[in-house]
């Protein structure tokens, strides 16, 4: 085994690599001459296999934010209420980061709005972010 096939075999069972630039360093190495193309492939796949996912701080506080709104939608339907919604308070205050589909209502500063968004479509923004997706209710 060449040594730059064992040095990249032992960054790779180490697995604290970035999946992207240890790709981009197998293929300089394939090119330059110090990898087969058999060894190349090899590393390639086990580099994919081993990678660790890795997520930005925003896209872990975002799906928590998802899952959160997803629980309180599932409790809110097995206590009986529809669509996820507190009855007891028609126009909830607006929730950054809460999902809202066509029908949900909200507060937003001051007003009331209903989501208009298409079916199936979620909305993650105010109605000042998105006014597109809101409708006044007078």
């Amino acid at each position: 085994m060449s040594s730059i096939k064992t040095i990249i075999s032992q960054t790779i069972g180490g697995k604290e690599y970035d999946l992207a630039s240890l790709l981009e360093t197998i293929d300089y190495y394939h090119i330059q001459g110090s990898l087969t193309a058999e060894e190349r492939e090899e590393l390639t796949d086990q580099a994919r296999e081993n990678a660790r996912v890795q997520y930005k701080e925003e896209d872990i506080t975002s799906i928590l934010l998802k899952l959160n709104d997803l629980e309180t939608r599932v409790k809110a339907l097995e206590d009986g209420e529809e669509g996820g919604e507190s009855t007891s308070e028609e126009y909830p205050q607006y929730v950054p980061g809460k999902w809202y589909y066509n029908g949900s209502k909200a507060s937003f500063e001051g007003k009331r709005y209903t989501c208009i968004a298409p079916q199936g479509v979620v909305c993650v923004w105010s109605p000042a972010e998105y006014p597109t997706y809101w409708e006044e209710v007078a």
